[in-house]
């Protein structure tokens, strides 16, 4: 983790205009191809839910902007965000919220991560909410276009939040809908455009893992 140096930051004023406001939020769900995820997931035999919490969590802290947390007067930038996930048992009505460290390999990563959401019997395990995290959920019973979040009203709040739904089939592919929410403090639109443009990119890498 490194302190950022707001005197020399491009992005100074923006912050500074933004952090006036009673509300530096926003949301934006934008499409995603998910048909390698699928068939991938499907061929290895994981969670097409853990993978894409994976090529998520990757494509996030590939982009600096996305780490960094409002600490007080202090700006830091994360070495790595984690992922912190709900997850549904198959019978159950009930969700609970699972946290692990991501790993570069995304095959280890999706079986401990179904192993443990599997193994956890709290609702979310005391002392697992800090900011060095990225939040997921996902909607598998329908699709959405547009999705707000939850969350106590703190201006200083810079995790990202992400979510899809139901994916849908278009000309043969499969797709979702994938909400990303901000603090407009640290994150831009052009931030979320790079984040899209590496998340097809990645998602495209491990399209041509797959056997098949």
């Amino acid at each position: 983790m490194e302190r950022l140096d707001q005197a020399k930051w491009a992005r100074r004023e923006i912050y500074e205009m933004f952090s006036k406001m009673d509300y530096p939020f926003y949301s934006v769900t934008i499409p995603v191809d998910v048909t390698e995820i699928k068939r991938l997931s499907k061929a290895r035999g994981v969670s097409f839910y853990m993978l894409m919490v994976w090529v998520c969590t990757k494509a996030l802290n590939s982009v600096p902007d996305f780490r960094i947390r409002i600490r007080g007067d202090e700006l830091v930038v994360l070495d790595q965000a984690n992922p912190s996930f709900t997850y549904m048992p198959k019978g159950s009505e009930v969700f609970k919220i699972v946290t692990l460290p991501w790993e570069p390999e995304w095959e280890s990563f999706c079986r401990n991560a179904q192993e443990q959401s599997e193994q956890q019997t709290c609702f979310i395990r005391s002392g697992e909410e800090t900011d060095s995290l990225i939040y997921f959920s996902c909607t598998p019973w329908f699709d959405f276009t547009a999705l707000t979040n939850e969350h106590n009203f703190d201006k200083d709040d810079t995790v990202p939040r992400l979510a899809w739904g139901k994916y849908y089939q278009e000309n043969g592919r499969l797709w979702v809908h994938l909400s990303v929410e901000v603090n407009h403090r640290t994150i831009d639109g052009f931030h979320i455009g790079a984040l899209k443009a590496i998340l097809d990119r990645e998602i495209q890498h491990l399209g041509e893992q797959n056997p098949d």
